[in-house]
């Protein structure tokens, strides 16, 4: 394949939904419902907020600016996808040479699907992280690439398949010693659920969160999934504590037959093989595409997980990153 050989490329993830007014109200009202109470920027540039003296998102560009394999910067270029006019106002991008910011248009699988088929060649890796998670340095984001290098086309998934894609994820114990965002645990306090993590998911042997970063090769494989934006699906499993978004993931699972993960969810239980194949045949069915050629990945973040999982949801968030930043 013609990108094999080239150096990957960095994809910084940063747009933000702009709905109308009447959207705006329900969702905030839906994701209030969901996260007992706590607000989440909705329609805000929560990226450019200052934070020690600099937007949100320029931690995590100087940490992947800053990374370097063999003394030479790790990747060739770095995308970003964000308001070009507030960005450049806020960000002097003369000091990155290998920056490129693009204007943000739509959700987050059409930044990727326009990334892919305008920027990526196949064959070509590149390593997405998200804009609002400044606590990650240079480091992680070396031992990260290094880990995607020893995973991507050469792992297999649960059915063996070649892997393409690689998303990371977060185990609550990991964590949770080097937590900054404290006012996010929170337990089920009575039923069967009890002692469960309210905004964790829970599997059968841990309870996570996503990992905030992702990596994939360009493959044939993905063409579809990336073309029709089945990406949203999978990005929304991880914002399943919306009601209308969980009804929906369990009405195709209901759709599909997959009764077994359906209970699974109910007790916070999943078991991670039979969600990764659920996934899959619900993807399938839906959406009347193969996928027995598709690889993913469900990589555990082991090494400064606090890092990758502590992003900026909402005010709450900011405020705990401020108050411990200048610590």
């Amino acid at each position: 394949m013609k990108g094999n050989n080239k150096k990957p490329l960095a994809l910084i993830l940063a747009g933000y939904d702009k709905p109308d007014r009447k959207t705006m109200i329900k969702r905030k009202k839906q994701i209030i419902e969901a996260y007992d109470g706590d607000e989440i920027y909705i329609g805000k540039n929560k990226f450019l907020q200052d934070l020690a003296g600099k937007p949100v998102i320029q931690h995590v560009l100087d940490a992947v600016y800053g990374a370097r394999k063999n003394g030479r910067p790790l990747y060739e270029h770095i995308y970003v996808y964000n308001d070009v006019k507030n960005f450049t106002s806020a960000i002097d991008t003369r000091k990155y040479d290998n920056l490129i910011v693009k204007q943000m248009k739509k959700s987050v699988a059409g930044h990727l699907k326009d990334f892919y088929y305008n920027y990526l060649e196949y064959g070509r890796r590149v390593d997405l992280f998200f804009g609002d998670t400044p606590r990650i340095t240079s480091e992680d984001v070396e031992w990260i690439n290094a880990e995607y290098d020893r995973i991507l086309g050469k792992e297999k998934d649960f059915r063996g398949v070649p892997v393409y894609v690689a998303f990371g994820i977060v185990e609550y114990e990991d964590m949770k010693d080097d937590n900054w965002l404290l006012h996010r645990p929170k337990y089920i306090k009575r039923g069967y659920k009890k002692g469960k993590l309210k905004n964790f998911v829970g599997f059968s042997h841990f309870e996570g969160r996503v990992g905030n970063s992702a990596a994939i090769i360009k493959h044939e494989s993905l063409d579809r999934i990336i073309d029709l934006e089945i990406v949203n699906f999978f990005y929304n499993l991880r914002k399943a504590l919306t009601p209308n978004t969980f009804s929906k993931i369990i009405y195709f699972l209901w759709k599909t037959k997959n009764f077994d993960v359906i209970s699974q969810i109910k007790r916070r239980c999943l078991e991670e093989e039979k969600f990764y194949r659920a996934v899959i045949d619900v993807v399938e069915r839906v959406y009347k595409i193969d996928l027995s050629h598709f690889g993913g990945y469900i990589f555990h973040i082991k090494k400064n997980a606090a890092r990758w999982e502590n992003d900026i949801d909402g005010p709450k968030d900011l405020e705990a990153f401020r108050e411990r930043i200048s610590r």
